[in-house]
């Protein structure tokens, strides 16, 4: 913990906390950037003619209520074996 006359000046310390602010809000800028190219390539993008596999094979109503791909684990505990 500094306690000399640097620490305490108050304008030191707003030229600090400026300068960290400042380095945030650019971080912070270069993120926002980031991610908005980001969507507009997936905007940009054709979408897929085909809709996936996983697409496919749930490609009907009815059933189980989703649970269609769930495994019996109890289905060979009746003692035939």
């Amino acid at each position: 913990m500094s306690s000399g006359q640097t620490a305490q000046n108050g304008a030191w310390k707003q030229r600090e906390q400026a300068a960290e602010n400042q380095y945030v809000h650019a971080k912070e800028a270069e993120q926002l950037k980031a991610i908005r190219d980001e969507l507009a390539n997936k905007r940009s993008e054709p979408a897929a003619s085909e809709p996936a596999k996983s697409e496919l094979d749930r490609d009907f109503e009815g059933g189980y209520g989703g649970q269609e791909d769930l495994e019996d684990r109890y289905a060979t505990t009746c003692g035939e074996h």
